[in-house]
């Protein structure tokens, strides 16, 4: 399948590059693995390319970003949501189990990273081409197996004439929601106003002894009766003695309101200046770049400034091109946890009324930091170096043979530094339980450098009148080297001084992370096209790799792929010059890839690791044990063997384009970690056993339903979907816990999709009701952990639309994603404490009878109405624990809720308006005598509308996750969603 490539070709302006300005889809030249060109008809796998203008179109600052919602079988995820926001590219599901099903990133023809995508400045970027096949793919070997994006830079004008190309944006970003919490009851514990809990179990905001009053908030600022200590009382309304010196606010709900004010409205300020000049032998490109962030948290900042040369010159028969680029980002950011801790806290808690007191380590309670405290004395500032150097030189032998060698090397330095300046206040009264912040400080360095070099010797030649072949024989080498040092421990002597030596209790260089890697590898590859008659297309590609993380005598392997195209539409004469159907193509293609991104450069190897642990001396003497966690001496890779079918139709003059394919994935030989017995003092062991079947089908639909000289409408609809099946995992385990908590996890299971959400649920009957315990009314749990379901969606439909009208443009993208679960860690995390609607919406001092449950009877379960929740104790009134709201608080904050799964799993249902993008192009009369060629003003805004599910009440976006490798668990440390509105203009001279 050739996905969507009408809708990047039908948006298509003069300033993009001249393969795309061909009106006939076939023809369209794309680049592929190894910086090799074909036409669409010579693809024989799905690829998809994203235009310059479509990446640019809502100013996204993040390449990575930018490209959501816009390829179909594609999932980005953002990974970290904070002030720098990680993302992830998944490509058609998933192939293994413990490796990474990232996908691979190449930036001019070199392999880079996803990191290093999202810091190349959209505006240098000409296309990105999406690879999902596997036969487009497997020329970078097992780098490429789980699909690969090409992302081409622009290079310098051929026109003879120097361009200045000027864009500047701003963009304004505010939370885009908050979890609905209950506003019924206040701060407090026990149906008690403590005005320094963390609880929301206090008393009702309309209960007529605390309505309307003013109460105090929070530990007290300072010593208010001079008796020499703070006073506090942790139980109750009485008072200590100290009150006076609180903050003291209405006691009423704010709902979400305050926690929005919390977060200030973030910018973005973005520069490029892009200069280009050449002719036909020669170009030249520069490309300055800064971006200036501040964080929707107060003095979360990032800003980077990045600089790209290319370079080019053709002497004779030599062709010279080179790159460099140059990234430096700095970033500052406090505890992510603050967003948690906010959600923690009882809606009428006035919580910017402590930004006054950013000193104060704790605030309206003694069990978690001021957030305010953490802004200015809690954080992490870090400073990213990265430089990149690509050089080539093509020999052309004649016009048949030429000869290319790519030299790169990239170096990238991490140094960060965090620190907690820590708070003791020694006036508070130590009874009351309120802890010392540690002080403390930590200093990472870490260095990372690769080379890389291909060479490749490409033949051109017709073999016979409708036969030509194009041969690439080559060979690549690459090599990564790590290193991480780090230092740091806590006790700050002198505050504010953050230096290693200022440390009272240093830590232990062998406690931290410190250590270095190095891991190469060889290929030898060779890549044969052949066309017949310009409607038949033969492919057939074959890598021969040596990998040093593998064993010795099991380092090499030999991947090949083969794919055939056909286009019936020029091999026929009764379907050439079709005024109905245009083109029409099939394909079809197979691969087999290896997988070896499971092991680390030394995973094979016995080395030692430090003992800890009885009998072991934690950290005060050096003791070593072999490493628990093992790998088989004969580990192979994981293979995947990917099968494809493609077609691709477009009618009337291409006004109708539809490509769509099914594919099927089986991996074998899953590089699996199985438990071992803990008398052997091994944990567990990587080796080869397993098997995953993964198929999909991906349609795309696109249509220019209006085009006239000055209107033009297009259209696309994207269709993907993908399931793993996991076929077979060890002999002894049939399920395998790849992530998660000690009552909801991430698991691969035989017979099951990959991956599931299992965890704790409740004992149900035959009607669906939770049963209860028939003395306590206590909610049972099941004995087995629950299935709740696959954590990727059944199925993705993406949609764009785009208007233009002479010099107006106006662009959408959205997509509809379902068909699946997750967990919300945010939900969870504020539930012990009474701020989940399940805790109020009744009256928490009368007895509170579980929804929906049953009881046995008799011998069979009837309707629960009449016993509530520990009906014995606290829900007895003979018993001397009775105390409804108490037995609420230990449901909730207990075993029998705040850890049972059927709580926290929600439906993932998503539908997203991922941009809007308006803007308005000047006529060139208006700028006549002005020295302007273009000038181009616009509005633009980034997910400005969400639809979940039902059930899911803002508690999380679906789509965030803590790690790329373990999507569907939504991290309670995420910052919330954000969206974005801002404006634009590009002036070129």
């Amino acid at each position: 399948m050739t996905s969507s490539f009408s809708l990047a070709f039908a948006q298509t302006t003069p300033k993009d590059t001249a393969s795309i300005k061909t009106a006939n889809i076939g023809e369209v030249v794309i680049t592929g693995a190894l910086g090799i060109k074909k036409k669409v008809d010579a693809q024989t796998s799905a690829q998809q390319v994203v235009s310059s203008e479509q990446l640019n179109q809502a100013a996204n600052p993040n390449a990575v970003s930018a490209l959501t919602g816009k390829v179909s079988g594609v999932q980005i995820t953002q990974t970290n949501s904070s002030v720098s926001g990680d993302y992830s590219i998944l490509i058609r599901g998933v192939r293994t189990i413990t490796g990474n099903n990232e996908a691979l990133v190449v930036i001019d023809n070199v392999i880079s990273s996803a990191n290093n995508l999202q810091q190349l400045p959209p505006e240098a970027i000409e296309s990105i081409n999406i690879i999902k096949g596997g036969a487009g793919a497997a020329l970078y070997g097992s780098q490429g197996i789980n699909g690969v994006v090409v992302v081409t830079t622009k290079r310098g004008t051929k026109s003879k004439k120097m361009t200045v190309n000027f864009n500047s944006a701003v963009d304004f970003e505010t939370v885009a929601f908050v979890p609905e919490r209950q506003t019924e009851y206040g701060q407090g514990w026990d149906g008690t106003k403590v005005h320094i809990e963390n609880g929301g179990w206090g008393p009702a905001f309309n209960d007529p002894a605390y309505a309307g009053t003013s109460q105090p908030y929070g530990i007290p600022l300072y010593d208010y009766n001079g008796d020499g200590i703070i006073n506090l009382n942790p139980n109750d309304d009485t008072p200590a003695g100290d009150e006076e010196a609180s903050i003291f606010s209405p006691f009423k709900s704010f709902g979400n309101q305050q926690i929005k004010d919390f977060f200030q409205t973030g910018t973005i300020f973005q520069n490029s200046l892009t200069i280009n000049a050449g002719d036909g032998d020669g170009y030249v490109l520069l490309n300055l770049n800064n971006v200036d962030r501040d964080f929707l948290v107060m003095d979360d900042t990032l800003k980077r400034t990045s600089g790209m040369f290319k370079g080019g010159i053709k002497a004779g028969k030599w062709h010279f091109d080179g790159v460099v680029n140059y990234s430096h980002q700095k970033t500052s950011q406090t505890d992510p946890d603050i967003y948690y801790q906010l959600l923690q806290s009882a809606t009428d808690i006035p919580i910017t009324r402590w930004r006054d007191y950013p000193d104060n380590g704790y605030a309206w309670n003694i069990y978690y930091q001021n957030p305010y405290f953490n802004i200015k004395h809690n954080r992490s500032n870090a400073l990213r170096n990265y430089f990149n150097a690509i050089a080539s030189a093509q020999f052309d032998l004649n016009s048949h043979i030429n000869f290319l060698y790519r030299a790169n090397v990239q170096f990238t330095n991490t140094e960060t530094e965090s620190y907690n300046d820590g708070f003791n206040n020694p006036l508070l009264d130590p009874s009351a339980g309120v802890n010392p912040i540690v002080s403390s400080y930590y200093k990472y360095n870490r260095l990372s450098q690769s080379f890389s070099g291909d060479f490749i010797a490409s033949f051109d030649y017709d073999l016979a009148t409708d036969l030509n072949m194009n041969l690439n024989l080559g060979h690549s080498y690459q090599e990564w080297r790590t290193n991480n040092m780090s230092s740091g421990g806590t006790g700050i002597i002198i505050p504010g001084l953050y230096q290693v030596w200022n440390l009272s209790n240093p830590s232990l260089p062998y406690s931290l992370s410190n250590g270095s890697s190095e891991r190469n590898q060889h290929s030898i590859f060779g890549n044969l096209d052949l066309n017949y008659g310009g409607y038949l297309f033969l492919n057939a590609a074959a890598r021969y790799e040596l990998n040093s993380v593998l064993p010795e005598d099991e380092r090499s392997y030999f991947y090949p792929t083969v794919g055939l195209s056909f286009v019936p539409t020029k091999a026929f004469d009764f379907m050439k010059d079709n005024s109905v159907l245009n083109y029409f193509k099939i394909n079809a293609s197979w691969s087999r890839v290896g997988n070896s991104s499971a092991l680390s450069p030394y995973s094979i190897n016995n080395i030692g690791v430090n003992g800890v642990g009885f009998p072991f001396p934690q950290y005060n003497e050096l003791s070593f044990v072999i490493q628990r966690n093992q790998t088989d001496k004969d580990i192979r890779p994981e293979f995947t063997n990917k099968k494809e079918l493609g077609v691709t139709l477009g009618f009337f003059k291409d006004r109708i384009l539809f490509d769509g394919a099914i594919y099927r994935e089986d991996t074998e030989d899953l590089i699996t970690s199985a438990t071992t017995s803990t008398t052997t003092g091994i944990t567990s062991k990587l080796f080869n056993i397993g098997k995953l079947k993964g198929t999909g089908v991906e349609a795309n639909l696109n249509l220019v339903p209006i085009k006239t000289t000055d209107f033009k409408w297009d259209l696309g609809v994207s269709y993907s979907q993908n399931k793993t099946i996991v076929e077979k995992l060890t002999d002894d385990a049939k399920s395998v816990r790849l992530a998660g908590n000690s009552f909801m996890g991430l698991y691969a299971e035989e017979g099951q999709e990959l991956t599931i959400l299992k965890g704790v649920a409740y004992a149900r009957d035959d009607q669906g009701r939770v049963i209860v315990d028939p003395v306590t009314g206590v909610p049972t749990l099941a004995t087995d952990l629950k299935n709740f379901g696959r954590v990727t969606p059944k199925y993705i439909l993406g949609f764009t639309t785009n208007f233009s009208y002479k010099g107006i443009k106006v662009g959408a993208v959205m997509d509809y994603r379902t068909g699946h679960n997750f967990y919300s860690g945010s939900l969870q995390g504020f539930t012990f404490n009474g701020l989940s609607l399940a805790s109020a919406g009744f009256d928490r001092s009368m007895p509170w009878i579980f929804p929906n449950s049953s009881y046995m009877s008799g011998g069979s379960y009837v309707a629960n109405t009449d016993l509530p929740i520990y009906a014995t104790t606290y829900n007895n009134p003979d018993s001397a624990s009775y105390s409804p709201v108490t037995g609420l608080e230990s449901l909730f904050g207990g075993a029998n809720y705040n850890t049972v799964g059927d709580n926290f799993v929600l439906d993932a249902t998503a539908f997203k308006i991922r941009e809007i993008s308006v803007s308005y192009t000047l006529p060139r009369m208006l700028l006549a005598n002005t020295g302007i060629n273009e000038l181009t003003f616009g509005v633009h805004a980034r997910n400005p509308f969400q639809k979940y599910a039902k059930e899911n009440k803002g508690y999380n976006d679906p789509e965030t996750s803590f790690d790329p490798r373990y999507r569907g668990l939504a991290n309670p440390g995420q910052y919330p969603e954000i969206k974005t509105y801002g404006a634009n203009v590009s002036i070129t001279f």
